[in-house]
């Protein structure tokens, strides 16, 4: 899982139906203003070569990217899907900050979304995430009555709880009408991340804990640099490093051994 949270991978995509359906929170420029970030800040990214490949073109576009500041050694640990072979570090713009992993998914358009889900024991996530849902709910319940009005309490209570429901009705939006659904569900985050009240719950997923890793949501960034890493394919021969990083157009900082995985810091590198 772990993984999963600091490199880029198809794999790992949700569908955006499905991130509203779960009441995730939509990482944007406005939702990060609204919780008080937006700071420039030096980052790491780990990745492979052939997502290295396209750093800096994700860096100019509109598409944010999971980082982390520390716990390289542990990234590299057991159970991950590939394993990274560089570390890229960053300068740009930290869309929110965590003191943990944040679990955070993208959605194959650019966004990444907090999955609230895995937070549910804090108090208030739950409220968070009805309030999240509730809008998009009625949007998508309204449409496929042909209409925009709020449906019967009752039925509504029905349709929300069962999620067959909402997959049905989806399926009969247009792409315009799907679109919306989208558009008024995203609004609705960044307006309720204004609100002092849900705010706050979003700060206690933030420091819940303080662990030996973070992750930092980051967008408009430049590639610094990048190392080669003691591990992937550069595990055993790193000679050849140099020359491949170059040659994609960055900076090369050098090569870090596993020994020094648990020092690796902005600070330190």
């Amino acid at each position: 899982m772990f993984k999963e949270l600091f490199t880029e991978s198809p794999m790992i995509s949700k569908k955006i139906k499905d991130l509203i359906q779960d009441g995730s929170l939509p990482i944007t420029d406005k939702v990060s203003y609204n919780l008080g970030f937006g700071d420039i800040t030096q980052t790491f990214h780990a990745t492979d070569l052939e997502h290295l490949e396209n750093l800096k073109r994700t860096g100019k576009s509109k598409k944010s990217i999971s980082t982390f500041t520390r716990g390289l050694q542990k990234l590299i640990g057991p159970g991950m899907l590939t394993n990274p072979d560089v570390i890229a570090k960053l300068e740009g713009n930290a869309m929110i900050e965590l003191e943990s992993d944040a679990f955070s998914v993208p959605d194959g358009q650019g966004r990444r979304w907090i999955d609230l889900r895995n937070f549910e024991k804090i108090k208030g996530v739950s409220f968070l995430m009805d309030a999240l849902k509730s809008k998009a709910y009625k949007t998508i319940y309204g449409f496929s009555k042909n209409s925009l009005v709020y449906p019967d309490y009752d039925m509504f209570e029905k349709f929300i709880k069962n999620p067959s429901f909402f997959d049905e009705r989806w399926d009969e939006l247009t792409n315009k009408e799907k679109s919306k659904v989208i558009s008024i569900y995203i609004v609705n985050a960044e307006n309720l991340m204004s609100n002092t009240m849900y705010s706050k719950i979003i700060n206690k997923v933030i420091t819940r804990n303080s662990t030996k890793y973070d992750e930092i949501l980051m967008n408009k960034f430049k590639v610094l640099g990048v190392y080669s890493i003691e591990n992937g394919r550069f595990a055993f021969n790193h000679e050849n490093a140099q020359s491949i990083i170059e040659d994609m157009g960055y900076k090369y900082l050098g090569h870090i051994p596993k020994s020094e995985f648990k020092n690796v810091t902005p600070e330190t590198y």
